[in-house]
């Protein structure tokens, strides 16, 4: 296979293992488009990871591999921190709680799950752990420590006291304007600071937003993108090889037409899906009326509106704005 060809494959593989069921086969279909060979190829690779790792095996399965897994990073971790239970994850990482033996404190281990799609995935994961630790701010969770032991990635963030903005909404379904408010200010807060470093987050959802204390936190940049030279000018590159990877359900349109001019304008229209979510309990246009469509009867209607626009022109020209006027609200 020569690079070129395995940079298409990786390209496909990657964003098909952040996908299950129906939402992979029908981006699979989507990505090879009428390339039969590029098809057998990423099948091939998806189902020898299956075989090989076990982490897109079924539930009961899964749960060996995990444990074997948690005996791996234990061992290889010496002491330096101890694994106590498996939070989750997906696609390509696996995430655990754990205990730092130094300082007796709790931490999260994020750990770029072994396989072959380890070979597609270390190039992200390290991208992922660049990008975060350059960011330094109070509602973005920071990264601690990296390293890599007996051929496993991994870097650790503080635990979070609390639960995700997706738990919470799965619980209460809505919340109320002021808490919706001081949430939406807190994330439009972080994405501002990465968005003047030059990071698009492009995953911006309720899974990706920590609730602790009466403040939000962002995380999870694991698809964003920094900035890149063009012309001797830095712009924000959204995608890659013409693969859209991110949430379709809190995609902004220029990203799931894969718009090579998508900028951090699309992280905009994603935080309105998450404040029309949070503010009526459903995503927009699942009552069969998009938000930005109807009468808007409060400054906070108008702005979620405003975020929700099509165009990326006809929404607010940046977080900093959203933030002011969100701050405007609370006062």
């Amino acid at each position: 296979m020569t690079p070129e060809r395995w940079r298409a494959v990786k390209a496909v593989l990657e964003t098909a293992l952040e996908r299950e069921g129906d939402q992979r086969a029908a981006f699979l279909d989507q990505a090879c488009g009428g390339d039969d060979a590029l098809r057998r190829e990423v099948d091939s690779l998806l189902e020898s990871a299956r075989r090989s790792s076990g982490f897109l095996e079924p539930p009961r399965l899964r749960s060996r591999a995990g444990t074997y897994l948690i005996e791996r990073l234990n061992a290889a971790f010496a002491g330096r921190y101890r694994i106590r239970r498996e939070l989750g994850g997906g696609g390509m990482s696996r995430v655990f709680l754990a205990e730092e033996g130094s300082r007796g404190r709790r931490v999260v281990v994020k750990v770029l799950a072994p396989g072959p799609a380890q070979l597609a995935g270390v190039e992200r994961f390290h991208r992922e752990i660049r990008m975060t630790a350059s960011l330094a701010h109070p509602n973005i969770v920071p990264v601690l420590a990296t390293g890599e032991l007996e051929g496993l990635f991994y870097y650790t963030m503080p635990f979070v006291e609390g639960e995700s903005l997706k738990a919470r909404l799965g619980r209460e379904r809505r919340l109320d304007p002021p808490e919706a408010v001081g949430i939406l200010t807190d994330v439009a807060d972080a994405l501002g600071y990465a968005h003047r470093r030059g990071i698009v987050h492009r995953d911006v959802k309720p899974a990706n937003i920590l609730l602790e204390r009466g403040r939000a936190l962002v995380l999870d940049f694991g698809i964003a993108t920094g900035p890149v030279t063009a012309g001797g000018a830095e712009v924000v590159r959204l995608t890659a090889d013409g693969i859209v990877v991110g949430t379709p359900a809190y995609m902004a349109p220029e990203r799931a037409a894969a718009d090579v001019a998508a900028d951090h304008r699309a992280d905009l229209y994603s935080l309105g899906v998450v404040a029309h979510e949070m503010l009526h309990g459903e995503l927009p246009g699942s009552a069969g009326e998009h938000a930005a469509d109807l009468r808007h009867q409060s400054p906070l209607d108008e702005l979620v509106a405003q975020l929700l626009k099509r165009q990326p022109g006809d929404r607010p020209g940046s977080a900093d704005e959203v933030r002011r006027r969100l701050h405007l609200l609370l006062s």
